[in-house]
This record gives C-alpha cells, sequence and structure tokens, in this order.
C-alpha cells in the first residue's frame, strides 16, 4: 500500500492546513494531530499530514478514514542531504498553507528545510518537557543554540502546558514573547455508566460489595512512581480497611510492585489487573490518583475529569493548571506518599465536596473541545493571537 492518500475534496476549502509529524505510530502526539486534524475537516478546512518515517505507520489508514491527505516525504535515517532538498521542495510547494510541526525531530527538520526553500513560517508544537534534550558539553550547547534561532524564525513555539512553556523559556531555548499555550483538544468520550464500570472493578477484584476504590490508569513505569501510591495505600488502609486499590497497567516495573505490595501487607487492598481501558472503569473510582514524577499533559487527569471522579495528583506537568491548582482536585508533592494518602481520606471523607469539585472539572474541559481548541490555533496565523494564549 503506497503512503500517499489523495484528498477527500470539500467545495472551496477556505484554509490548506498542514501538519509535519516523525512518524505514524500509535501515540499521543499523533492522537492529538488527528483530533485536530478531525476539528479541521469538520469545520470545513482542507488537511495534509506529512511523515518522515515509514516504519510501523500504524495510524495512516485512520487518518485516510477521518478524510486527510497523507504523504509520506522519507528520511533515510542518519544523515540524508537529499531528504532536506525534498522536505524544502515539499513545504514549499504551497506558500498559501498553514503549517503545524509536532515534536523536536519533525519542527527541527521542517524548519531547516523550509527556511531555504521559502516555506512558510511554521508554528511549532511542543508536547513534552523533554523537546529538546537535556544533555551537556559542546554538542547539546550547539543544539540549543540552533534551536533558539529556529524558534525565532517560527511563526509561534506553543506549548500544550505552562509547566512546559516556562521550562523552555527558564532554559534560554524560546523567548518568552514567542512563546504561547494551547492545551490539548479533549474529545468527548462515552464512559461506562458508574453502577456498570463498579461492577466490572468488583469483578476484578474479587469483591461482590467493595469499599471505596481508589485508581489510576498508567504503564508500570518508573516516571508514574506507582510505589509512592502503594506505600500511601498502606496509609489509607489503616484508617479505611476496606478501601482496595487498582493500578492499571502493564510494564517492566510490576514485580517490584508486587513485592512492595507484599512487604506491605496489603496483597487484599492492591490490585494488579493489567491493562484497562479507561472508557470501561473509570467513573467507577471514587478517587483517581496520579502520582507521576514527571508529565507533559496527563491524559488519566483529563480522563478523569472528564468522568466526573475525584482526584488527587502529584504537582507534575500540566496536573496543577489542569485542577486549578488544587480548587478542582487534591495535589501533592511529588513523591510524597503521606500528602497522596492524606488527600485520599480527605476525599473520601468528604464525599458532597469531592464531587462537587469533580462536576467543576469536568465542566471546565467544556473550553478544551476539538473545535474550540482547533479554532485557537488557526487564530495564530492571523496577525496576533488572543493575550490569553501568551505564555509567562
Amino acid at each position: 500500500m503506497t503512503p500517499e492518500l489523495i484528498y477527500t475534496r470539500r467545495a472551496a476549502p477556505p484554509r490548506a492546513i498542514l501538519f509535519v509529524i516523525d512518524e505514524l505510530e500509535v501515540g499521543g502526539s499523533q492522537r492529538q494531530v488527528l483530533v485536530l486534524a478531525r476539528a479541521f475537516l469538520e469545520a470545513g478546512h482542507a488537511v495534509t499530514v506529512a511523515y518522515f518515517r515509514p516504519d510501523n505507520a500504524e495510524m495512516q489508514a485512520t487518518f485516510e478514514a477521518a478524510g486527510a491527505r497523507v504523504e509520506l516525504v522519507a528520511k533515510r535515517g542518519g544523515l540524508d542531504p537529499g531528504f532536506l532538498v525534498r522536505l524544502g521542495r515539499f513545504l514549499g510547494d504551497d506558500p498559501t498553507r498553514l503549517v503545524l510541526t509536532f515534536g523536536y525531530s519533525a519542527s527541527l527538520w521542517a524548519r531547516l528545510a523550509g527556511w531555504p526553500a521559502g516555506a512558510p513560517r511554521s508554528v511549532t508544537c511542543i508536547r513534552n518537557l523533554t523537546f529538546l534534550p537535556r544533555s551537556t558539553g559542546p554538542v547539546a550547547a550547539a543544539m540549543k543554540a540552533a534551536e533558539r534561532a529556529l524558534a525565532a524564525r517560527s511563526r509561534w513555539v506553543v506549548a500544550n502546558s505552562r509547566a512546559t512553556a516556562d521550562a523552555m523559556i527558564a532554559r534560554g531555548i524560546v523567548a518568552r514573547d514567542k512563546m504561547l499555550v494551547i492545551p490539548n483538544a479533549v474529545e468527548p468520550a462515552a464512559h461506562a455508566p458508574r453502577e456498570e464500570a463498579r461492577a466490572r472493578l468488583a469483578a476484578l477484584i474479587g469483591g461482590a460489595d467493595p469499599g471505596p476504590i481508589i485508581g489510576t490508569l498508567a504503564r508500570l513505569v518508573d516516571v508514574k512512581d506507582l510505589p509512592t501510591l502503594v506505600r500511601a495505600a498502606r496509609h489509607v488502609v489503616d484508617a479505611v480497611p476496606g478501601a482496595r486499590f487498582v493500578l492499571g497497567g502493564e510494564g517492566p516495573e510490576r514485580a517490584a510492585l508486587e513485592r512492595l505490595r507484599a512487604e506491605l501487607g496489603l496483597a487484599a487492598n492492591v490490585h494488579l489487573p493489567g491493562t484497562l481501558a479507561a472508557r470501561d472503569v473509570i467513573s467507577g473510582f471514587d478517587v483517581a490518583v496520579l502520582t507521576s514524577l514527571r508529565e507533559g499533559m496527563p491524559n488519566f487527569v483529563v480522563e478523569s475529569m472528564a468522568a466526573g471522579v475525584p482526584l488527587v495528583s502529584t504537582r507534575a506537568g500540566a496536573a496543577p493548571e489542569l485542577l486549578d491548582d488544587g480548587a478542582l482536585g487534591h495535589l501533592a508533592a511529588v513523591g510524597d506518599w503521606r500528602a497522596i494518602a492524606d488527600a485520599i481520606l480527605a476525599t473520601l471523607r468528604a464525599p458532597a465536596e469531592s464531587r462537587a469539585r469533580a462536576t467543576r472539572a469536568a465542566a471546565k474541559l467544556a473550553d478544551m473541545t476539538p473545535a474550540k481548541i482547533a479554532a485557537r490555533y488557526l487564530s495564530l496565523f492571523d496577525p496576533a493571537p488572543a493575550p490569553r494564549e501568551r505564555a509567562g
């Protein structure tokens, strides 16, 4: 199957929009591009998605089904001067297109190739704190200098969280007057009703009438810091013996978590059922907990907000922004298991207040619909974006 697709054309679409991304494997950036592409297409725009790496282009067919044109501008790995020529020719082919680049590699090559080719200036989209890898030495200094120059050449640089924007500014990579913040678009999700989700969770943990269920959905990896949640569970169970914890996910830390669970005597209270679909179980949680060390915009927090579930989170990435610095859910310092435990107990002991917070959190997502976020991106190609988008 050739990677090139034909436009699904509408009558005289008002704008032509080009997304540039390194690859089309399933990932957070790719899913966000898909959400935005659908919103632009529904608004009558023409959308093209260009990518560089042909291996495992799993989302190509999904973009095709949405009505986008997909173009492969192949990069052959390592140094490939011909790639820059091909990419520059492709980017300069239509000077009227609105260009959005997602991720470091796509943004780097698109700006390097597009500048000499006379391509339109792009909006550079940063999805996480590792957009420019942290390293030391002359190579790192050269990368930083190059990115600073290319950021100045960008139309705008957009982060999906204030934490990421502030980090880019503090590191001297992007000038404050060039940096904007636009959160991820959130698609309406059809979550299972609470009673159905609760029954599914009860079956998973082997309790016909479980007590409060505290849950998280995450890969079992270091950055999610799930040992902190297990240690917090010991404190919560001491106060509420019927409490059950569900850690839905798989990953390399499973064995270590199982050992810690055994050491703390929590075999009956902490459950590791494997990967779970958020839509099936999340509304059955009494408290949703994120214990990550680092995040960009945490999907689990957004999914929990959408489902109206009370939240406890570390101050990782955009979590404080999403939760209005604690007004819409409890926040704790990274790695502080006691603060996490106390926040869980406070949530359980004040159910009416906790549900009211969760309701307000769900309402906040009304400003993050795909149509509204796509419109904000579109406005970046006007002379001046709305002031509320500015970082700083």
